[in-house]
């Protein structure tokens, strides 16, 4: 397996992920607008995309982080937006195995810690999460304000 630093290179296999990674989280199919949204986190370097492929070149899994900083720490961390496998490619260690490279990945780069959030009824994350050490949050209440 290979673990790619994407660039505009990767655009139309990522356009296609993000996409089948909104529907799997029950947003409409539009792969035009994840296009154009990847297509500017990349030219505007707001976030990090990784893409897994598979030793013949297939798409297996992308993760897409964000940069921000920890005021307490003093020290920049990432925030794991989106981490999506392929249907047909679930259960096979392809999650663990980019989250294993993530977390080399960024402790190299000196980050103080990943933080991600997941569905509450997405227990096959939660079980993997956990398993690779990640805490659940008890210690702070998030908030959300819905601006438009």
């Amino acid at each position: 397996m290979q673990i790619v630093h994407c660039t505009n290179a990767q655009l139309d296999v990522l356009s296609e992920l993000f996409n089948d990674y909104r529907i799997f989280y029950k947003h409409e199919s539009d792969v035009l607008a994840c296009r154009n949204f990847i297509a500017q986190n990349i030219e505007q370097r707001r976030s990090k995309i990784f893409l897994l492929l598979s030793d013949e070149g297939k798409p297996l899994a992308f993760s897409q982080l964000y940069p921000a900083v920890c005021s307490l720490a003093l020290r920049p961390y990432y925030y794991l937006s989106d981490l999506y496998v392929v249907a047909s490619e679930r259960k096979k260690g392809h999650a663990r195995h980019l989250m294993g490279y993530l977390t080399e990945h960024f402790a190299q780069l000196g980050a103080q810690r990943l933080t991600l959030d997941t569905a509450t009824t997405n227990k096959a994350a939660q079980c993997l999460y956990e398993s690779l050490g990640y805490v659940r949050e008890d210690v702070y209440i998030t908030y959300h304000q819905t601006l438009g």
